[in-house]
Order: structure tokens, then sequence, then C-alpha cells
């Protein structure tokens, strides 16, 4: 609380003080909820290329608060899961789809033999 007095920013990564104006952490190096280009363009935390000059996330700042979206795969990484979903959701999805399709099978059969 005593930053908001100081008028100060506090590093998420870090705890330490900065002064409000400043784009980037003293101490860690991290950007305050923004992800800065090398050109020096502020966008927003999720964004995979600058948004002005499409420059790649590889050469943007890290900033606090960045998280993937659920369903960004990594680029290099084909066969990485996707981040927050267990790989027991994958297999329990998996079994629902084989049972709708056996379900699927077993109607048209039914169907079949009626004709």
């Amino acid at each position: 609380m005593l930053y908001w007095l100081l008028n100060k920013k506090k590093c998420k990564h870090c705890n330490k003080l900065n002064h409000k104006g400043v784009l980037y952490c003293w101490l860690c190096g991290y950007s305050f909820d923004r992800r800065i280009c090398v050109s020096g363009h502020k966008n927003p935390p999720w964004v995979q290329y600058c948004l002005t000059c499409g420059r790649d996330r590889s050469l943007m700042s890290q900033p606090h608060s960045s998280k993937d979206l659920w369903f960004v795969k990594h680029p290099t990484k084909p066969s990485t899961y996707v981040p927050g979903h267990r790989r027991r959701n994958y297999i329990a999805a998996s079994l629902v789809i084989c049972l709708g399709v056996a379900l699927l099978c077993y109607v048209v059969v039914v169907i079949a033999r009626g004709i």
C-alpha cells in the first residue's frame, strides 16, 4: 500500500518498487502488463505478434501477467498438450467420442436390418 502513496509501481515478479512512468522493472526486466516490442510499441500481454510492426513474440518483453491462452499450442512442439488441461480429460473425451461413434454404428445397423 505504501507504493500507492509514493506514486510507484510494485513489480509482481520480484516485488521491488519502480517509478510510475517506467515500462520495465529495473531489477528483473519484466514489463508492466504490456508486451513491448523491440521498436518500443506497446501491445496487450496476449498477442503473438506486434500489432504495429508485426515482429514475433520472441522479440517482445515478458509482461508480469503473461499467460498463454488455453488454445495456444507451442509452435515447434505440435505434440504438446494444451496448457491448463489434464491428460485424463483427453482420455475421457476420446472415450465419449468412441461411445458416440459405436452408438451411431449400432443405430445404422438396426435401421439397415429393418429395411
